[in-house]
C-alpha cells in the first residue's frame, strides 16, 4: 500500500512566558521559557489505515494534527501528506484532505441550519449537483440524520451537531480525514454512528483517517495505535501487540456462597476486590492455564465466575504508569 502520510525527526517547539512572584516579578517581569511540543516525531501512515493517535493532555497530539493540515509549520524535521508538504502546499493539500476539530472549532453556522454548510462546501469544493445529492445522502442514511440536518444548528444537541460536522468534512471526498477529540461530551448512539461511518467510508472509498481521542470506545475499530507523552512517540503498534506487552494478568471474577472462606482463593494472584459472596483477582495467565485452576472453579463454594482479559483502558494505564517511572529515572 502506498503511504499517504510521512513525518520524519519533526521538532515543534512554542515560547512561552512565566510571570515571577513577589520583587522579582515586579522588576523583571515575565520569564521567557522554550516549550518543546513535539520532539523528533517519526511515523507514517498508508492509504486507508484507521490510526488512533492518543496521549495525555499535553503531550503533543493536537499540534501533531495541526502540523499535518499545514496550520503550523515544524520547526525541524520533514513532513509530507499525499505527497506535499502541508505548510508549503496548504491550499492544495486543503481540496484533498478533511478536518473535524471537534465541538471547540465549529465549522457550521450557528444560526442556520447545516445544510447551509453543506451547499456552501458544494460551491467552495464545486462539487456537481448530482454527485453532491449523492453523497449528502449517503452520509445522511449512515448518520441516522433524516431531517436534523434542516434544522438551525442551534436547535440541534451536541451528538447531531458532531455528526453534521463530519458530513460537512467528508462531502468533498478527501482522502485523507483528521479528526481532532470528536466525540468528546457526545452521546453512544451519536459516538457509535461516527464509528460506523468512519469504517463505511475507508470500505468505500479507502479514505485514511489520523483520530485524536480521549475516548477509549473511539479506539475499537482502528488499525494502529500512536502514543504520544511529552512530545515523544512512545508506542507505535496494533492493540494486539498493546495487550501482548501489558498481559500480565488476567481478571477473575468469583462470586462465592455467603460465608464461604476465601483464604485460598487469595493465593490465586492479586485481590483487587474482596467482600463477602464476591471477589475480583489479578491472576497470571500461565496460572489460568493450569488443571488444577479448572477444578478449583467447581469448589462447591463458587456459585459463578467469570475470566476476562484488562480493558484497553486498563492498559493505556499501565503503560502510562510505565512513561511516569522511566521519566522519574531519566530514561525518557
Amino acid at each position: 500500500m502506498a503511504e499517504v502520510i510521512r513525518l520524519d525527526a519533526i521538532v515543534k517547539r512554542f515560547k512561552t512566558y512565566e510571570s515571577e512572584t513577589g520583587a522579582a516579578g515586579a522588576l523583571f517581569g515575565r520569564k521567557k521559557k522554550i516549550k518543546t511540543a513535539v520532539n523528533g516525531v517519526s511515523f507514517g501512515v498508508e492509504k486507508g489505515e484507521i490510526i488512533a493517535l492518543l496521549g495525555r493532555n499535553g503531550s503533543g497530539k493536537s499540534t501533531v494534527i495541526k502540523l499535518l493540515t499545514g496550520v503550523l509549520h515544524p520547526d525541524s524535521g520533514k513532513i509530507s501528506v499525499l505527497g506535499m508538504d502541508p505548510w508549503r502546499d496548504r491550499i492544495r493539500l486543503a481540496r484533498r484532505i478533511g478536518i473535524v476539530f471537534g465541538s471547540t472549532h465549529p465549522q457550521l453556522f450557528w444560526n442556520l441550519p447545516p445544510i447551509d454548510t453543506f451547499n456552501y462546501v458544494r460551491d467552495m469544493y464545486g462539487i456537481p449537483e448530482a454527485e453532491f445529492k449523492k453523497r449528502l445522502d449517503g452520509l445522511v442514511g449512515t448518520l441516522t440524520l433524516k431531517d436534523v440536518y434542516r434544522r438551525q444548528t442551534r436547535q440541534l444537541s451536541l451528538g447531531e451537531r458532531m455528526k453534521c460536522e463530519f458530513v460537512a468534512a467528508n462531502l468533498h471526498a478527501p482522502e485523507v480525514v483528521f479528526m481532532d477529540e470528536p466525540t468528546i461530551g457526545v452521546d453512544l448512539p451519536s459516538r457509535m454512528a461516527i464509528a460506523e461511518a468512519v469504517q463505511s467510508l475507508r470500505r468505500e472509498r479507502g479514505i485514511t483517517f489520523l483520530i485524536t481521542t480521549h475516548v477509549v470506545d473511539d479506539i475499537a475499530g482502528v488499525d494502529r495505535i500512536i502514543l504520544l507523552d511529552h512530545g515523544k512517540l512512545v508506542f507505535d503498534g496494533t492493540q494486539e501487540r498493546m495487550r501482548s506487552q501489558f498481559r500480565k494478568s488476567v481478571i477473575l471474577e468469583l462470586y462465592l456462597k455467603l460465608g464461604a472462606d476465601r483464604s485460598a482463593y487469595a493465593k490465586l494472584g492479586r485481590v483487587m476486590t474482596s467482600n463477602d459472596g464476591y471477589m475480583k483477582i489479578g491472576v497470571k495467565p500461565s496460572v489460568v492455564r493450569q488443571s488444577w485452576f479448572v477444578r478449583m472453579l467447581s469448589d462447591r463454594n463458587i456459585r459463578d465466575f467469570r475470566l476476562s482479559e484488562p480493558g484497553l483502558s486498563s492498559m493505556l494505564n499501565q503503560m502510562y504508569h510505565r512513561i511516569d517511572k522511566r521519566n522519574k529515572k531519566g530514561d525518557v
